[in-house]
């Protein structure tokens, strides 16, 4: 009976120790190959300065970089808050159910939100691009 007990105890364990590890989720959910008429044109790739993966996509309205980084739920209103310097900030209808903000920094469109342990940053080279990116990305 005590080894069947050893082997309980150490199968709780187990499964207990990885529902506490943060939710695996593979980067390509997070970046697909297409997001309505945008192409993914390269990554996901990790930058090893930040820590976000990152890929770039291509449409008829512009060029988009789409960052993502896992900080943990208690960091990402810190992280989507905490803008760039010079940032102009602009709430907006396009940013749908996501919890975030658009802003404008050097000559470049941008919008940054969070999704559960995640935090976006999606830059863009125009306004319309931006927004069309937005519409059909479901993160």
């Amino acid at each position: 009976m005590r080894p069947f007990r050893l082997l309980l105890i150490a199968t709780l364990t187990a499964a207990l120790l990885a529902a506490c590890q943060p939710a695996q989720i593979d980067t390509a959910e997070l970046f697909p190959e297409q997001v309505r008429d945008y192409v993914r044109t390269s990554g996901p790739l990790l930058d090893g300065e930040s820590g976000a993966e990152i890929s770039t996509y291509a449409g008829p309205d512009g060029e988009i970089t789409l960052r993502a980084k896992y900080v943990g739920q208690e960091y990402v209103a810190g992280a989507v808050s905490d803008l760039p310097p010079g940032a102009e900030p602009a709430e907006d209808p396009a940013l749908g159910p996501r919890s975030g903000s658009f802003f404008t920094f050097a000559d470049e469109f941008h919008a940054a939100w969070g999704n559960g342990d995640w935090v976006f940053v999606l830059t863009a080279t125009t306004d319309a691009a931006r927004r069309a990116f937005l519409a059909g990305y479901e993160f």
